[in-house]
C-alpha cells in the first residue's frame, strides 16, 4: 500500500527538523558562550550535582589558605621579633663578659650605659605589632586593655612599683596592667601551685599565659600563630643550691639585674658599687639561660612555619584536584563543541536549502 504524501505533510515535517536543528544549534551555543556542558539541572542532574559538591570543597579550601597565609604572616612577624630579643640578650651577654675584665668601675659603669639600653630596647621590642597589632600580646593584640579606649596601651609596660621583696619602689614590668616581675625566681612548684598570699594574682597570671590568638588552619586544626609575652619572658634556670632547684627568671628582671651589678646602684643608702668579676660571672650562666629559652621559641616558631608550609602545599595540590574534579562535571570541552556547531550549521543551512526547493513549487505550477 502506497501512502500519500501531501504538501502540508512535508511542511510540517521540516518545520519539526528545522526545530530540533535549532534547538541543537542553540544548546551548542550556549555552550560555547558560557563554557560550561549544562545550563539547567535536568540537562545532568548527577553531574551538576558532582560539580557542586567539587565548588564546596573548593570554597571551603579558599578559607583554609587564606587562614595558612595570615597565619605565616604573624609567624614571621614574631620570628622577627623573638630573634631581635635574642640578639638583644647577646649583646648584654658580650657587655657583661666584658664587665668582666676590665679594671676600673668607671669602665664597667660605661658598659652599664649599653645594658640599661639593651633593657630599653626589650621591652620594645617585646611589643613588636603586626600591623596595628601587638603580637606578644596575648588576646590583647589591639592593646587596648587597660583602657578600653584611645590611646593606645601597650601590652608592656615599665611600671614604678613597690618591690615586695626589697621594700622599695623600683621599675618593674607590667602586663596588660599586670606587674609580672613579683613572680621573678620563684620556683616552679610555686609556678605549679601559687604561694597563699598571692593566690589570686598567680591565677590571673596563669590565665595570661594561657592567652594566644589561634587560627583555624584546617577541618579541625588550631594553630597558636603568636607567642604569649610571659612565655617569652619567664624562662627556667636551675638554683646554686645542692639541690639544683628550677627557679624561674624574669628576664627583664634579669636585665636590671645584670644592669645594677655592671654599674651599681646609687639608690641604695651607702650605694652599692659595681660586683667584681667573680660575681659577674655567676650571671653570665643566667643570661646565656635566657638566650636559650629564646633559642628555644624561635625552634618551636619555625615548626609551626613549617608544619603550615605543608598545608599550604596540600592545600594547592588540593585546589588542582578539585578544579579538575569541578571542570570534568560542567566544563565544556570547547574544541569538541566548536566541532559539533560547525557540524549543526551545515545540517541546519542544508535543510533550509532543501525545505526551500521542495516546498517553493505550488500546485499550479505543477499543473503547469
Amino acid at each position: 500500500m502506497v501512502t500519500r504524501i501531501t504538501n502540508t505533510m512535508l511542511s510540517n515535517t521540516l518545520l519539526s527538523n528545522l526545530s530540533l536543528n535549532l534547538n541543537r544549534l542553540d544548546k551548542l551555543q550556549n555552550q560555547m558562550s558560557t563554557g560550561r556542558k549544562y545550563g539547567h539541572i535536568s540537562d545532568d542532574p548527577s553531574a551538576l550535582i558532582y560539580g557542586q559538591a567539587a565548588r564546596n570543597k573548593l570554597a571551603r579550601l579558599s578559607h583554609y589558605q587564606s587562614s595558612v597565609e595570615t597565619a605565616q604572616s604573624w609567624l614571621t612577624q614574631a620570628e622577627a621579633g623573638v630573634m631581635e630579643l635574642n640578639k638583644v640578650i647577646g649583646t648584654v651577654y658580650e657587655e657583661l663578659v666584658s664587665a668582666g675584665s676590665v679594671k676600673t668601675d668607671q669602665d664597667k659603669q660605661n658598659l652599664a650605659m649599653v645594658i640599661k639600653q639593651m633593657q630599653d630596647h626589650y621591652v620594645d621590642t617585646l611589643n613588636t605589632a603586626f600591623g596595628d597589632r601587638f603580637v606578644f600580646g596575648g588576646y590583647n593584640t589591639p592593646g587596648d586593655w587597660a583602657t578600653g579606649h584611645d590611646p593606645v596601651v601597650k601590652p608592656f609596660t615599665v611600671v614604678d612599683a613597690l618591690n615586695t621583696r626589697t621594700g622599695r619602689v623600683e621599675p618593674m614590668l607590667h602586663f596588660n596592667g599586670f606587674n609580672i616581675s613579683q613572680y621573678d625566681k620563684w620556683t616552679t612548684e610555686d609556678f605549679k601551685d601559687g604561694p597563699d598570699p598571692m593566690t589570686a594574682d598567680f591565677l590571673v597570671l596563669q590565665q595570661l599565659m594561657n592567652d594566644v590568638l589561634h587560627f583555624d588552619v584546617g577541618p579541625g586544626i588550631s594553630m597558636p600563630v603568636t607567642q604569649n609575652g610571659i612565655d617569652i619572658v619567664f624562662f627556667v634556670t636551675k638554683a646554686d643550691d645542692e639541690f639544683g632547684t628550677p627557679i624561674v627568671r624574669n628576664t627583664w628582671d634579669l636585665l636590671q639585674e645584670v644592669y645594677l651589678a655592671v654599674n651599681g646602684d646609687d639608690s641604695t643608702d651607702p650605694p652599692t658599687p659595681p660586683k667584681t668579676t667573680d660575681e659577674l660571672t655567676k650571671l653570665i650562666g643566667l643570661v646565656q639561660g635566657a638566650q636559650n629559652h629564646l633559642l628555644t621559641r624561635t625552634a618551636e616558631i619555625g615548626g609551626r612555619q613549617r608544619r603550615l608550609e605543608l598545608l599550604d602545599a596540600r592545600y594547592q595540590q588540593d585546589n588542582i584536584n578539585y578544579e579538575s574534579m569541578r571542570s570534568d562535571a560542567e566544563d565544556a570541552d570547547m574544541a569538541e563543541v566548536i566541532m559539533y556547531l560547525k557540524m549543526a550549521e551545515t545540517v541546519y543551512q542544508a535543510a533550509l536549502s532543501a525545505g526551500a526547493r521542495i516546498i517553493q513549487p505550488t500546485l499550479m505550477d505543477f499543473l503547469r
